[in-house]
């Protein structure tokens, strides 16, 4: 009979026949974050004891998985689930002083779920759980198929965040603070990421920049770009030179060079509607930005 199963089998005859086990005061937090492909850091502490065993598991509908067995000194890795082998941690040396907190390496959406760190030594047992959740960066950009000109009042504009998670909401704001409202067109490719826009039409200011917002429940990303202007052509070329695309889902996209380029890129009325499903966005446009950041939500 492995260490891990006896300890499991100890604590069942404990409680069951009424045995001494003092409980330890194990610490964790409810929640645990951490971003996609990075290191998950479960903390998980203490009070100090001799002849330690940690035990980490991942907890399921009908039952746990081993995660990582530490077992008085020593890492007991064959017992580990394999789809967590070679990709755990504890500190070296640590356990025994109260430090049990878990590093799970490479973290996917697989990994996202409850985990239970539990504790038993000379000083008696204890169980504490945390709920592990991911956050997957969005990638974000706009996109204006037509230029702001003299004989336009109102644009079209789309702010596209794609390939992140959870699934965000996408609202874009002017810099006066004007809110052109939320939307939430979304599609879900086949690993599970997101991608969502929000198109509203905004005046054609040579002058306005525009923000797009996305949030998620775990964090929020911004981006601040400038409208893309048709530029005065001189009378004597008149549109000898100009390139002009004709079509559905053409848009003209400015660089920050100031040359124009065709890209074919979808109209916002063949956006993807969010269905629940596995569909691959399409979205694959990109235009001139002034400036971009992101930052965590404030909880």
């Amino acid at each position: 009979m492995s260490r891990t199963v006896a300890l499991l089998l100890f604590t069942q005859l404990s409680s069951r026949w009424g045995l001494r086990t003092d409980e330890l005061p194990v610490q964790l937090p409810a929640t645990s974050e951490a971003v996609l492909g990075g290191t998950a850091l479960l903390n998980c502490t203490y009070p100090p004891a001799a002849d330690l065993i940690l035990y980490w598991t991942r907890l399921g509908p009908d039952s746990e998985r081993n995660v990582y067995t530490y077992n008085r000194g020593e890492h007991l890795a064959s017992h580990d689930d394999r789809a967590y082998q070679g990709r755990t941690t504890v500190p070296a040396g640590q356990p025994g002083r109260g430090d049990g907190a878990l590093r799970l390496h490479n973290v996917t959406l697989a990994d996202e779920g409850r985990y239970r760190c539990r504790v038993k030594s000379n000083r008696g047992m204890g169980v504490a759980e945390t709920e592990l959740r991911l956050i997957g960066l969005y990638h974000l950009s706009w996109l204006q198929p037509q230029l702001c000109s003299p004989s336009l009042q109102n644009v079209t504009l789309t702010c596209l965040a794609e390939g992140g998670y959870p699934l965000a909401t996408v609202t874009i704001h002017d810099s006066t603070g004007r809110d052109y409202g939320a939307g939430t067109r979304a599609a879900k490719d086949p690993q599970g990421l997101y991608s969502a826009a929000h198109t509203a039409d905004v005046p054609c200011s040579p002058t306005a920049s525009y923000t797009c917002i996305v949030n998620t429940t775990l964090h929020q990303q911004n981006l601040t770009g400038t409208l893309g202007l048709e530029e005065p052509q001189p009378a004597w070329k008149g549109w000898a030179g100009v390139g002009v695309g004709i079509g559905m889902g053409v848009a003209v996209v400015v660089l920050g060079s100031g040359a124009l380029w065709v890209s074919a890129c979808p109209t916002p009325d063949s956006l993807p509607r969010h269905s629940g499903g596995p569909t691959r966005s399409p979205w694959h446009c990109l235009s001139f930005l002034q400036a971009g950041h992101q930052r965590r939500k404030v909880r």
